[in-house]
C-alpha cells in the first residue's frame, strides 16, 4: 500500500479513472520514414534536386550470374571491415565469359563508399572493353536506390561518389541497375573478401586466380602400386593358343597353368571362366575391374553393400578376375561412405531415462 504523499496524490487522481497502459514498441525504421517524410525544419532542402539522365538508369528483377543474358553484366560488391576495405567487380559477356577485377582500399572508408567505389571500378572496367549496354547487380539497396532518385542522398561523401557515378553514365548508350541479393553475389562478394584480407607491402599485384573443378576426391587419384602392360591372363591365353610355358616358369607355375586351362574358355581373344553351374564368366584386366568395382559399388542405384556381397554381385554380373575377393576388400575399406556408416553404426545406444 502506498503511503505518503504517494498515498495523497492517488487519492487525488483516483476520481479521473486513469488507467495505465504500457508503451508499444515501436520500430526504428518506422520513426526514420516518418521523420523523413515529414520534416520538423521547413527551411530543409536536400543537396540535390535533379536528376539528370533518368530515362537512362533503369531497376529491374534480380538476376543470377549463372543465367545467360544476351547483354554485358556487371556484378558488383564492396566491404569495410577490422582488415581494412576492399572492392570486387565482375564483368560476364553475353558468350559467358568472366572478366574479374579486384582492389584493396588503401584508405579510410564506410561500407556505403566502398560499395560505390566497387560501383565505379566496374563501370571504368566496362568503358575500357568498349561497353556501351550494361546491366549492373548491386546487393545495396542504398546504392541502388540513390542512384535511381527513391532515396535522397544527404552525406557530403556518398555525394561526390554519386556525381562521379551519373557522369560515367553518360558514357553508355544504356545502363541498367538491378538490385540482387547478398547470396546471389557470391562471386563479387569473394573477391571483395579476399582483397580486404590481404595484407599488401606495398604495390603488389597478384596473378589471376584459377578455379579448376574437381570431380573426385584426392585419395581416388592415388595409386597403390604400378600396374602390368598385359592383364593377369594373358599367359593363360598364351597357353590355349600355343601350348608353350611362359620363360622363366616354374614347375609350380606350369602346374598352375594347367589346372587354369581346364577351368576357362577361350572365344576368339575374350577369355571365359566356367564356373559350377556352366555358366561363363568374362575374364577383365585390373583397368576393367576398379571400374567395375566402382560401378557396382556405388554405381546409380548406390547400394554400397559390404566386400563380400560386392564379389558376389560382381560374379553375378558376369566379371572374374583371379584377386576379386581381395581388391573388393581393399575397395570397399577405403570408401568414405562405408567409413560414416560403420562408425554410425558402432555408437552405442542411449540408455532410456526413466
Amino acid at each position: 500500500m502506498p503511503t505518503g504523499s504517494l498515498a495523497k496524490w492517488q487519492m487525488i487522481l483516483s476520481e479521473f479513472d486513469i488507467v495505465f497502459t504500457s508503451q508499444k514498441a515501436v520500430k526504428g525504421q518506422a520513426i526514420a520514414d516518418h521523420l523523413a517524410e515529414n520534416p520538423n525544419d521547413d527551411d530543409y532542402q536536400p543537396f540535390h534536386t535533379y536528376f539528370p539522365d533518368e530515362e537512362v538508369l533503369l531497376v529491374g528483377a534480380a538476376e543470377d550470374m549463372s543465367e545467360w543474358c544476351p547483354e554485358w553484366r556487371l556484378f558488383f560488391d564492396g566491404a569495410a571491415n577490422s582488415f581494412g576495405a576492399g572492392i570486387g567487380a565482375v564483368l560476364v559477356s553475353p558468350e559467358g565469359k568472366h572478366y574479374s577485377g579486384a582492389a584493396k582500399l588503401q584508405f579510410a572508408c564506410t561500407n556505403n563508399m566502398a560499395e560505390y567505389e566497387a560501383c565505379i571500378f566496374g563501370l571504368k572496367m566496362a568503358l575500357e572493353m568498349e561497353v556501351k549496354e550494361l546491366i549492373a547487380f548491386s546487393d545495396s539497396d542504398l546504392l541502388v536506390h540513390q542512384t535511381l532518385k527513391q532515396w535522397i542522398t544527404k552525406d557530403s561523401k556518398i555525394l561526390l561518389y554519386h556525381c562521379n557515378l551519373l557522369n560515367l553514365a553518360k558514357q553508355f548508350q544504356s545502363l541498367e541497375f538491378r538490385h540482387l541479393p547478398r547470396a546471389r553475389n557470391v562471386f563479387a562478394n569473394a573477391l571483395t573478401t579476399l582483397s580486404s584480407m590481404i595484407q599488401y607491402l606495398d604495390e603488389l599485384e597478384i596473378e589471376p586466380i584459377r578455379i579448376q573443378l574437381q570431380d573426385k576426391p584426392a585419395h581416388c587419384w592415388v595409386v597403390d602400386k604400378a600396374s602390368d602392360k598385359s592383364p593377369w591372363y594373358n599367359d593363360i591365353k598364351e597357353f590355349i593358343k600355343t601350348g608353350s610355358y611362359p620363360p622363366k616358369a616354374s614347375a609350380n607355375d606350369k602346374g598352375f597353368l594347367c589346372r587354369m586351362v581346364s577351368k576357362v574358355f577361350l572365344n576368339g581373344e575374350i577369355l571365359y571362366k566356367r564356373t559350377s553351374d556352366l555358366s561363363l564368366l568374362r575374364c577383365i584386366d585390373e583397368d576393367e575391374a576398379q571400374y567395375m568395382m566402382k560401378e557396382v559399388h556405388s554405381g546409380v542405384c548406390e547400394p554400397h553393400m559390404n566386400e563380400h556381397l560386392l564379389a558376389k554381385k560382381i560374379m553375378r554380373t558376369g566379371y572374374f578376375w583371379l584377386t576379386m575377393e581381395h581388391d573388393c576388400i581393399d575397395f570397399v575399406r577405403r570408401c568414405i561412405n562405408v567409413k560414416c556408416m560403420t562408425m554410425l553404426y558402432a555408437l552405442l545406444p542411449l540408455k532410456c531415462i526413466a
